[in-house]
């Protein structure tokens, strides 16, 4: 046997010993079968969430303690157990990209055993969350209906003034609707009241308009600030009086509420759960808007086309207008959730809630169209003794129809003279029906012609007092003398609401991208609209009438007042309005709210002495004098 040096001979062991070990050590820490990379990873958006899902994971026998992690852009956010299939990332908001894979892990013979990761996953969250929701406001029994004529009956002969009377509730459900519209960084809200007007505040409780908003931005925590939201009536004239001019609600009874006024306690706690409700509601939303012509639906109140409310027309003679302009466009909104379903479908349409059609009190057009663009609309009509079914789809979601620019206008009945024969409702007998298929086509049009577009942008909002002096003599007898005449205003007479003779009301803009939202305390002229279209760049101006207050008639430009004043036997606009200025004022403050909340544009020249009038703020708010009284 040959001899080594020491070093050699304990090198040589040394690599004796490791080559008997080598297998052992082997035998003793096995790698174990790989795990495949999970498949089918998909990312979608949901209600608040980016929702995952996958195809299961073929573990390999006697793999343990298995889960699937989770990564999002990179980083991990958290895991499942490994049998699981889905996931939802709650931790996003609007606008946002995100890519995703997901790694399966577990232990095998007590050695963690990793997968590759999956396949990305990349999702798009849409620029907004939008939320919807309803409450009802339907009173019991008898009630004061109002719009038509004058008083409770108990001072004006009805036959003298054509009182609408009392009207029962007989089926009909009128509600609180609303919408409420975010970016992630800022929140608006849009809501309407099925009556026949509401203030800003009353004279016996905090009951107001602008009550309801405060209420709600304490009840969120500032979340929804009060001047982001816009409340208002649809006006209907086959709905309760909550103005008070045909003999109110005062006295009506609500269940759970007690005392006087309980009514209006009623309305403004369902309004306040409505808004409420639908900022819980918000959800992933894509929205589209556009508009659809539809001024054969709609007549002007001091033209000669008043003088065709038929078929037929009554007056052959030449077009004669003392002052133009109705607002013929039917203006839309949608929202869409992350499968393409409709959260709302939004409108606004110039024509007076007088329509009818309806069974008892009843919210008129708004009401009916806000029910058909939600679950669609479907009525059998017996003509010449055979049954005729007429019906349209809804869009799903809930419907929100309101009251654009109805200063001097008034809606066809459903058919006028001038009213095109392509209408699905021409030759329909039944008013109701009618008209609800003539507004739905045009809804559909506007989401589906040339003007239809994606809404993209900022959520923006601001509100301005304007005020102004009582001056139009009708409605300075209401206010003075009305609760001796059985034609009561309701509305706070006292400081910063009314001052000496003159009163507050709210101006408003709320901005969804790149459509803007004006606000007119009354039933506003289509010049009112018309001049913030002209001035601001904005793809849609919905021109909302009753918002935040009802003043009356909100004539526009003050030039028409003196023409409309010499119609008085046969157009009331001019008896129900506070001042000759009051609707250019309200055109001034919205186009100068729009600019502020980032709309480009100008102020339009004639608005400087408004501009100049508001600068101060409203110095009259605080002084403690009551409003109007009796001399």
């Amino acid at each position: 046997m040959p001899s080594f040096p020491l070093t050699q001979r304990v090198l040589v062991a040394a690599a004796l010993v490791g080559a008997l070990l080598a297998p052992v050590a082997a035998s003793a820490a096995p790698t174990g079968p790989s795990v495949p990379a999970p498949t089918g990873l998909r990312a979608t958006v949901g209600e608040r969430s980016v929702d995952l899902s996958w195809d299961p994971v073929a573990w390999p026998g006697g793999t343990k303690d298995t889960a699937i992690s989770i990564a999002r852009d990179g980083a991990t956010i958290g895991s499942v157990p490994g049998a699981a299939t889905s996931f939802s990332d709650s931790q996003v908001t609007t606008g946002e990209s995100h890519t995703y894979v997901i790694t399966a892990t577990g232990r095998f013979a007590n050695r963690p055993v990793t997968s590759a990761p999956s396949a990305p996953a990349t999702v798009e969250l849409p620029g907004y969350l939008v939320g919807a929701a309803n409450a009802d406001i339907t009173p019991v029994g008898v009630v004061n209906q109002g719009g038509f004529g004058l008083g409770d009956g108990s001072f004006f002969p009805e036959e003298v003034v054509g009182r609408g009377g009392r009207n029962q509730t007989t089926g009909e459900r009128i509600k609180a609707r609303a919408m409420v519209v975010s970016d992630g960084a800022n929140t608006i809200a849009i809501a309407d009241l099925e009556t026949q007007g509401y203030f800003a505040a009353y004279e016996e409780g905090p009951w107001g308009l602008h009550d309801m908003a405060a209420k709600v931005a304490e009840d969120l925590g500032g979340a929804l600030p009060a001047d982001h939201i816009l409340i208002a009536s649809d006006h209907t004239h086959s709905g309760p009086d909550t103005i008070g001019v045909w003999g109110g609600m005062r006295d009506v009874p609500v269940a759970g509420y007690e005392g006087p006024n309980a009514y209006f306690k009623f309305v403004f706690d369902q309004t306040v759960t409505a808004i409420e409700d639908a900022y819980a509601n918000r959800r992933f939303a894509t929205i589209v808007t556009g508009h659809s012509e539809a001024p054969d639906l709609i007549y002007n109140q001091a033209c000669s086309e008043a003088l065709n409310q038929s078929k037929e027309p009554d007056y052959p003679g030449p077009e004669l207008c003392a002052t133009p302009g109705k607002d013929g466009t039917m203006r839309v909104l949608q929202a869409r959730d992350g499968a393409g379903n409709a959260i709302i479908t939004y409108m606004a349409y110039a024509a007076h809630a007088t329509a009818g059609g309806g069974d008892g009190l009843h919210g008129d057009w708004p009401q009916f169209l806000s029910e058909a663009l939600a679950d669609g609309f479907t009525r059998t009509l017996k003509i010449d003794g055979n049954d005729v079914t007429y019906s349209v789809p809804g869009y799903g979601g809930l419907g929100l129809a309101m009251e654009g620019a109805v200063g001097g206008t008034q809606p066809c009945r459903p058919t006028c003279a001038f009213t095109s024969p392509d209408n699905p409702g021409y030759n329909v007998p039944d008013r109701r029906t009618a008209y609800t298929l003539n507004y739905m086509l045009h809804v559909d049009d506007a989401l589906h012609n040339r003007t239809t577009h994606e809404v993209t942008g900022p959520v923006a909002a601001a509100q301005s007092f304007i005020r102004e002096p009582v001056v139009g003599p009708t409605v300075l007898a209401l206010f003075t003398m009305g609760k001796h005449m059985g034609t009561e205003i309701l509305r706070s007479h006292e400081s910063p609401w009314a001052v000496g003779t003159t009163i507050r009301t709210v101006a408003s803009a709320l901005r969804v991208g790149d459509v803007l939202f004006a606000g007119t305390p009354g039933e506003g002229f289509y010049s009112i609209g018309q001049g913030v279209r002209t001035n601001v760049d904005a793809s849609e101006v919905f021109q909302l009438g009753l918002a935040n207050d009802q003043l009356g008639y909100l004539i526009a430009p003050a030039r028409y007042v003196p023409v409309i004043a010499a119609e008085a036997a046969v157009n009331d606009n001019i008896l129900f309005n506070v001042s000759p200025t009051i609707g250019d004022h309200v055109m001034c403050a919205d186009l100068a709210l729009a600019l502020k909340i980032g709309f480009e544009g100008q102020m339009s020249p004639e608005c400087t002495p408004y501009v100049i009038e508001d600068a101060p703020g409203d110095p009259l708010a605080n002084v403690p004098v009551g409003g109007p009284v009796v001399p």
